[in-house]
């Protein structure tokens, strides 16, 4: 997955950034780059550019500004999905998380005044009212549904999401439900099926949502008629260990669930 070569984050520490140090700048769901697709270094910039300390990670800080006026190409978000090293595409999506969490969350909610970036924790805080914002996380569940050798691959509606290829059930954990419980009543939900037996895999951090995942297996409890949810789904079939699954590149915990599934480790 994409996460895995990213080494562990650092303690929160902000600090001035050191020549090597990464600055991140973004534009929509582009981030600006070199023109050989390198990521910018401090070097690059002149000393009146500000920069947001943003994480620290392995030997490396990481920083937000605003590099608009210096020379530079865009990548998409999905192509930081396999960027090469893939940790420094991971970091640059997880700088883009917390891009669209500073810019969402500029003024105080309670008072209007100014948030600015706290020194002891990552978080917003408003000077006026002492409120803090800390960066949106959304907890959400992959689902590998197994029912006769077979697992449950789908396909999103046009109205639900541009990603086009295969995927499993999906979705968010509402307020007052375990994470258990999400599985069961998204699975319901969007299929129509009971599931039970339901085994943990392993999480993913998932920063083009700002979300993070868990991953789960579970069995089919009852019939196995799919009754389709065509708001969220556009297609929901049982596909055996040998069948085509297109889930577009190895980033994700829906590919490696699916590759665990077809090397038979699940049953």
């Amino acid at each position: 997955m994409i996460h895995d070569t990213f080494y562990s984050l650092k303690p929160y520490h902000p600090h001035e950034p050191g020549l090597n140090d990464i600055i991140f700048s973004f534009q929509n769901k582009q981030v600006l780059v070199r023109k050989d697709r390198s990521f910018f270094e401090y070097r690059d910039i002149c000393d009146s550019v500000h920069c947001t300390y943003l994480f620290e990670t392995g030997s490396l800080s990481f920083y937000l500004a605003d590099l608009s006026s210096i020379d530079h190409i865009c990548l998409s978000l999905q192509q930081l999905r396999t960027y090469e090293p893939r940790w420094l595409g991971f970091a640059a999506i997880l700088a883009w998380q917390l891009y669209t969490w500073i810019d969402a969350n500029q003024y105080c909610g309670h008072d209007g005044k100014l948030m600015h970036m706290d020194m002891q924790e990552r978080a917003l805080r408003c000077d006026a009212c002492n409120r803090l914002i800390y960066p949106t996380l959304s907890p959400a569940v992959i689902v590998g549904v197994i029912h006769n050798g077979r697992i449950l691959v789908t396909r999103y509606s046009a109205q639900h999401s541009s990603y086009s290829h295969d995927a499993l059930v999906a979705g968010y954990a509402e307020a007052g439900e375990t994470i258990e419980e999400t599985v069961k009543r998204e699975v319901k939900e969007e299929t129509g099926l009971d599931v039970s037996d339901i085994v943990y895999y392993r999480s993913q951090p998932w920063p083009f949502s700002s979300s993070l995942l868990f991953g789960f297996f579970c069995h089919v409890s009852g019939s196995s008629q799919i009754h389709l949810d065509r708001n969220e789904l556009k297609t929901a079939e049982w596909k055996s260990r040998t069948d085509a699954i297109d889930t577009a590149d190895d980033s994700s915990l829906t590919h490696e669930m699916i590759e665990v599934f077809q090397k038979g480790l699940v049953h």
